[in-house]
């Protein structure tokens, strides 16, 4: 049936979109599948030059002198103003020996009437006509889903673009310095916007705050929930609270609008230039501690940030010697499928580091990095990586 031909047609004209090819590709499409079929004899692409339209790009017969002047913008904001087309029936040549009439089918390719698509097509008069008109009717109707969709498509990166901007700009460009430790850190997008987010906080000239979270979602709405986060750990660690405290007022920030998309999973630890470090884990991975002769985990908090205003948690303390490592990361390390879709691991990335003790943040972050790549293979990402490895001096 041509009406599904049509919707095939429309749907490869989309992928064409992000070229900006579109309107060329649909016209050309159109000619080689259609003319026939539709008695179309010419099909141009009409562009809006101030306050008149211009025929762009066309294929098929040089009937556009059908049209005398052409059209003025005022024109087709009457006959098309939230209209899927406008016919214009009865159009014949004046040329001696041609006694053919012509029916002229316009349909906007965008809402604000910059391109009109221009069908010239033989008369649609007599039954065989009316069913033209009822296919012509269906390709009107597909352009606009697909042109709806696009202006969507791209409104949606513009906004991704914006959101990633400000997400770009919430990470510190260069990583301060911190009194008793060397830090490196790695962040790996998997999508234009994501919900990681890591920050080193200096609280007094021997003491700072590590944040390692990752917000629920993906996209825009991760974005946002990273922002909040970001200004409400400003708030936070303007005020001398304890550790607990901190986290329980920012969970109470994220929860108020009841709103369960509100959920972001932290790793919250403030240290010393002794090697003292508290911290809480609000169902985050756990933190790794890689010490000479050991591997310990950091698990003590509570349940999610923005899950409920009344949440409690509990610090947990530890202290870190010479040499120790901190490693603080985001689910996407763990959560990395292979070809067999299996994850990664905790348990991996545990192994991983065993036997670390000692080394460059650089280093244990490429030895992670590496591990990872290697068992992933060629699979892509579906979740953000992000990682800070700390050393004790």
């Amino acid at each position: 049936m041509l009406e599904r031909e049509i919707f095939d047609l429309i749907e490869n004209v989309s992928h064409a979109e992000q070229k900006g090819m579109f309107v060329r590709t649909l016209v050309d499409g159109m000619h080689s599948e259609f003319a026939g079929p539709l008695s179309m004899h010419a099909i141009g692409d009409f562009r809006r030059e101030g306050s008149r339209y211009e025929l762009g790009y066309a294929r098929g017969d040089e009937l556009w002198n059908l049209l005398g002047g052409g059209f003025t913008f005022r024109t087709l904001q009457r006959r098309l103003s939230d209209q899927l087309w406008y016919i214009q029936r009865g159009l014949r040549p004046k040329a001696e020996g041609r006694d053919e009439w012509y029916d002229l089918i316009l349909i906007p390719i965008d809402r604000e009437l910059r391109h009109v698509l221009g069908l010239m097509a033989s008369s649609m008069a007599g039954e065989e006509g009316q069913q033209r008109e009822a296919t012509f009717q269906i390709l009107a109707r597909l352009i606009r889903l697909a042109v709806d969709r696009h202006q969507q498509s791209q409104r949606l990166h513009e906004i991704l673009a914006l959101a990633r901007d400000q997400q770009v700009s919430l990470l510190q460009p260069e990583l301060p310095a911190l009194p008793g430790y060397q830090v490196s850190r790695l962040a790996v997008p998997a999508q234009e916007v994501g919900g990681d987010y890591h920050q080193l906080i200096p609280l007094t000239s021997h003491r700072f705050a590590a944040v390692v979270a990752d917000a629920k979602g993906k996209g825009f709405e991760a974005a946002v929930l990273v922002t909040a986060l970001h200004a409400a750990l400003r708030v936070v660690n303007a005020m001398p609270f304890e550790v607990v405290h901190k986290v329980q007022l920012i969970n109470r920030a994220l929860a108020e609008q009841g709103d369960l998309r509100n959920l972001v999973s932290m790793f919250y630890a403030e240290l010393d230039d002794a090697g003292w470090l508290i911290y809480v884990n609000c169902s985050h991975p756990a933190a790794i501690i890689v010490r000479a002769d050991a591997v310990e985990e950091l698990s003590a908090g509570g349940i999610f940030l923005g899950l409920d205003p009344s949440s409690e948690y509990r610090t947990g303390i530890c202290e870190l010697r010479s040499g120790d490592l901190l490693i603080a990361y985001t689910d996407g390390w763990s959560e990395a499928f292979n070809e067999q879709g299996e994850e990664f691991g905790a348990e991996r990335l545990r192994e991983a580091v065993q036997g670390l003790h000692g080394w460059p943040p650089e280093s244990v972050i490429h030895r992670i990095q590496e591990a990872c790549d290697a068992f992933r293979g060629d699979v892509p990402l579906h979740d953000d990586l992000s990682l800070v490895v700390f050393r004790k001096n």
